[in-house]
C-alpha cells in the first residue's frame, strides 16, 4: 500500500510504502519529501481498500515540508472523523492544499462521473489552463445541483452505515479475523487468524450469493478481503454467510 509523490517535471510518479498500520509515517514522508522534491503530491484519506485516514500531523507536515502542491484525495472523507477541508481555512501552509471529493460514494451518483476539489482561489486560473472545454456537460452540473437539495438525507444515510460499520467490525473481530478500522464505508479484513486463505474464504461466501473484493493479490495485503456496508439486512446476511465459510 502507498501514497504518491509526482514529479511533474520529469512526468515521474515515486511510491512511499505505507507502515504496517496502513499508514504514512512522517520518517517515511519526510524522507519521500527531501530526496524528490515533489512538485505534486497525494495523500488518499481514508485510503482504499483499508479505510484508515490520514493524521492531520501528516497533512500538516506535508504542507510545511514540500513546495509543492498537496492533494488530499477525500473520495470517502464524508466517512471519516477528519477531514483536511478544515485546514483551508486561515493558514499560508493552506496555499498549496487541494481537496478533491466525489459525488460517487456518498451520494451514490457513481455513475455521473461526478467529482470536484476545494482549493485556494489563486489555483483557479491554474487549472483553466489544462481543463478541457467538455469535461463536465450540462447534465453532470444538473444533477449535481438536485444531489445537493437532498444534504440532510445524504448525512442521516452516512450516520447509518457508520453505526453498521462499528456492529461489523466488532461481529467480525468476534469470529477471530485480523480487522482494521476502518473510517470509510469498507472494511478490510485478514482470514489468516481462521487458518483459511482468503481466495478460498472468498469463493465460499460467493458460492453463497455474497460478493465481496478479494484483495489478497495486493502488495502487502496477503489473505485480504474487503467489505462494502450495505443495509442493516444485508449486512447481516454478509456476516451469517461468512460465519459459515469459516467452518
Amino acid at each position: 500500500m502507498y501514497g504518491q509523490i509526482a514529479r511533474t517535471t520529469q512526468c515521474r510518479v515515486v511510491e512511499a510504502q505505507r507502515d504496517e498500520t496502513f499508514r504514512v509515517s512522517l520518517d517515511v514522508l519526510e524522507k519521500a519529501i527531501e530526496a524528490e522534491k515533489p512538485d505534486l503530491m497525494f495523500l488518499c484519506s481514508p485510503n482504499n481498500p483499508t479505510g484508515t485516514p490520514e493524521s492531520v500531523e501528516v497533512v500538516e507536515a506535508a504542507l510545511a515540508l514540500s513546495s509543492g502542491a498537496v492533494v488530499v484525495d477525500e473520495a470517502y472523507g464524508q466517512f471519516a472523523d477528519f477531514t483536511a477541508l478544515e485546514m483551508l481555512r486561515g493558514s499560508d501552509a493552506s496555499e498549496s492544499l487541494i481537496v478533491t471529493r466525489t459525488f460517487s460514494k456518498t451520494w451514490s451518483m457513481a455513475g455521473v462521473r461526478l467529482g470536484y476539489c476545494v482549493a485556494p482561489s489563486w489555483m483557479l486560473d491554474q487549472f483553466q489552463k489544462v481543463a478541457l472545454p467538455y469535461h463536465l456537460d450540462s447534465l453532470k452540473q444538473v444533477a449535481g445541483r438536485v444531489a445537493l437539495r437532498f444534504q440532510d438525507q445524504m448525512e442521516e444515510r452516512v450516520a447509518q452505515i457508520a453505526s453498521e460499520r462499528q456492529r461489523v467490525v466488532e461481529a467480525l473481530t468476534l469470529m477471530g479475523l485480523e480487522v482494521w478500522p476502518s473510517q470509510a464505508n469498507f472494511i478490510l479484513f485478514k482470514t489468516t487468524p481462521c487458518a483459511l486463505p482468503g481466495e478460498e474464504v472468498w469463493k465460499r461466501l460467493l458460492n453463497r450469493s455474497v460478493l465481496v473484493r478479494d484483495c489478497s493479490g495486493w502488495p502487502g495485503l496477503t489473505d485480504c478481503l474487503r467489505v462494502t456496508l450495505g443495509t442493516e439486512l444485508e449486512n447481516t446476511l454478509f456476516l451469517e454467510a461468512l460465519e459459515e465459510a469459516l467452518q
